[in-house]
């Protein structure tokens, strides 16, 4: 939630639904690729 500046709602658990299911896809990953990663899907899911 911090790091997209979110307020607790529906967005939070799509993006912890994102983020576990990559987690599930690459196994452990560093915090960088992580945090870059969710960045990458919250731009493409809701900045279009």
């Amino acid at each position: 939630m911090q790091l997209l500046h979110l307020q607790p709602g529906p967005i939070v658990g799509e993006a912890y639904k994102h983020m576990l299911d990559y987690r599930l896809d690459n196994g452990p990953v560093d915090h960088d690729i992580v945090v870059e990663e969710l960045q990458r899907w919250y731009e493409e899911t809701y900045k279009k």
